[in-house]
């Protein structure tokens, strides 16, 4: 039983602390520590945001709720710009966190409910060097 997990990368965090310290200074009364509720929900939102990708199916968690999709429901993968859906007879559903290199990872987790892509190939900037 393989299983993926998607997520943002722990870094956003410190976004959410540069956030909380700009917001701070704006704080001068404890009535006024509402301030505060956009980097705490912005910290809820990277830690629930996720999709979860195992042998029964996918599951897409949100800032509020979740979605389930079992493997008999997603027809496949559709890649939109840099957004990546599940198709489903019911529509498509957006798969936060995975991105065009995540796909052979998603294929992989799937136990063969997808077909098998290889790996992304890097690419890299050009060199400046002279030559």
């Amino acid at each position: 039983m393989s299983s993926h997990v998607f997520r943002l990368p722990r870094s956003a965090y410190l976004a959410v602390l540069f956030l909380a310290l700009c917001v701070t200074p704006l704080v001068q009364h404890p009535i006024v520590t509402i301030a505060y509720v956009v980097p705490v929900v912005g910290a809820v939102y990277i830690a629930r945001t996720a999709t979860i990708v195992d042998d029964a199916g996918i599951t897409v968690r949100a800032l509020i709720g979740r979605r389930r999709l079992p493997w008999a429901d997603v027809r496949g993968l559709s890649v939109t710009g840099r957004s990546v859906y599940a198709v489903t007879a019911d529509g498509a559903v957006r798969l936060p966190c995975v991105r065009i290199a995540d796909l052979a990872a998603v294929s992989r987790a799937s136990d063969g409910h997808l077909p098998e892509l290889r790996e992304a190939t890097p690419k890299y900037a050009p060199s400046r060097r002279r030559r």
